[in-house]
């Protein structure tokens, strides 16, 4: 029988006061498109290879400007990824554990706010600083090598029920379920804020480093070259998650400055297992404060 596919609103009053945050550039950036914009064209592969440099490494290290009761409750652990040491967060006891991958530029704890209804539903909920953020070790980090975080941490804590995930975390987590360990099961997988399509992720970079269209063309090259398959083989909509997840559901916001929601359209469209569920006014990270959305998100990985 077809799968029938699900489309949903959030039906939410919850107002959040504080703005979506706009992304940040150093000032320095200024310097930095200047020195691509001039010798991007005379010295295009250098300058790919730099610009490379600069994608695969995040500009800022997040970390909390005040504790709360959920960070204080947390039980840390840490576990090796290749040669890299990784710290992990875990609450609860539960038989069934539920992952929180965090995004580019965040931690795992960023996602606490799913911790306390998957406790009241008696799940045991990790979460982990990935490669290059927040606690753990490493300067860079890309897609592939990030999923192979998540693969890691999977096999360390023995297994999932389900995983929460938003933004890049999402990416990396679907190309490690498709791609680096299809034997992985997981029964309920949640996309919040994920891109789909590589090659606009790595365009908006070029455009953010004003990288030149010769050094740009290398870039790509370059990237192929060191993950060995072409770009497009990481977008989102083309990971192979039917046999690996059980049900998926995608999460966006109509107002994503971030992600366009039709990049989370084009995963919904190409996943059969897949649902739907849209919001509207909260952005790319104010929508994981929203506890109507959390109450939603925990219900989907406890349904059935």
């Amino acid at each position: 029988m077809p799968v029938t596919k699900d489309i949903r609103y959030l039906s939410s009053d919850y107002q959040d006061p504080s703005p979506e945050q706009p992304v940040r550039y150093p000032p320095v950036l200024k310097l930095i498109r200047f020195f691509f914009g001039t010798l991007g064209y005379l010295f295009p592969k250098p300058m790919a290879k730099l610009a490379y440099r600069f994608f695969s490494t995040p500009r800022i290290r997040a970390h909390h400007k005040t504790s709360d009761e959920l960070l204080e409750s947390a039980r840390l652990f840490e576990f090796m990824y290749g040669k890299q040491l990784l710290k992990g967060y875990e609450w609860g006891y539960g038989g069934r554990t539920i992952l929180l991958v965090h995004g580019w530029e965040s931690r795992g704890t960023a996602l606490r706010t799913f911790v306390p209804p998957l406790l009241e539903k008696g799940y045991r909920v990790v979460a982990f600083d990935g490669p290059a953020h927040g606690n753990s070790d490493g300067k860079r980090t890309n897609l592939p090598h990030f999923g192979g975080a998540v693969r890691a941490i999977i096999n360390q804590i023995g297994g999932v029920h389900g995983i929460i995930t938003h933004s890049f975390g999402g990416a990396s987590t679907a190309f490690a379920l498709s791609n680096l360990d299809p034997s992985i099961k997981v029964e309920k997988l949640v996309l919040i804020g994920v891109p789909d399509k590589m090659k606009t992720v790595l365009n908006n970079a070029m455009q953010t480093l004003k990288v030149p269209p010769p050094a740009a063309r290398e870039f790509f090259r370059f990237i192929e070259q060191k993950v060995k398959f072409p770009v497009q083989h990481a977008d989102t909509s083309r990971a192979h998650i039917s046999g690996s997840v059980g049900k998926a559901l995608i999460v966006h916001d109509e107002t994503d400055a971030i992600v366009a929601i039709q990049e989370a359209r084009s995963i919904f469209e190409a996943w059969e297992n897949a649902s739907m569920l849209i919001t509207k006014g909260y952005g790319h990270y104010r929508l994981m404060k929203n506890p109507d959305l959390i109450r939603e998100v925990a219900d989907f990985i406890d349904a059935g």
